[in-house]
């Protein structure tokens, strides 16, 4: 292998989704307001998604809502699915929309024995991952 070579992983990614927010901003309010309030229903709707199983972690100063997922595995590891929307603002149209676009990071890996092994092997876990909270974000409303 060439030192130089990017080394293939399945196991993480990052994508922005064909999903767009919006929300009418208020006289003087500014984007950050509404973009920590759309945080707030996006981190609810990834709560009741994945209800009984984990819960979304929010950073206002980010605005990125987190949730881990963990899987136990037969062979006796735990398979972690590590997933953040991040909303970035998109335009300030002229009637005072704001348009917000999420982006969503996956990653998976395998925890056994207290250290974290690569999962090249889950790809298509993060690629569903990713499918399930874009359907997710599709139902949010301001």
């Amino acid at each position: 292998m060439n030192r130089d070579e990017a080394i293939a992983f399945g196991g993480s990614s990052w994508v922005t989704v064909g999903v767009s927010l919006r929300t009418r901003l208020g006289p003087g309010e500014p984007p950050r307001r509404a973009v920590q309030a759309l945080l707030r229903s996006v981190g609810k709707a990834l709560s009741v998604h994945f209800e009984g199983r984990a819960a979304a972690r929010l950073d206002a100063e980010r605005a990125t809502a987190t949730v881990t997922l963990r899987i136990p595995e037969p062979e006796g590891s735990i398979k972690v699915c590590e997933l953040s929307v991040t909303l970035l603002a998109d335009e300030l149209t002229e009637d005072e929309e704001l348009v917000v676009v999420p982006r969503i990071r996956a990653e998976v890996y395998r925890r056994k024995d207290d250290v974290d092994w690569l999962a090249s092997d889950a790809s298509a876990d993060v690629d569903q991952l990713a499918a399930e909270i874009e359907d997710v974000l599709s139902a949010v409303s301001p």
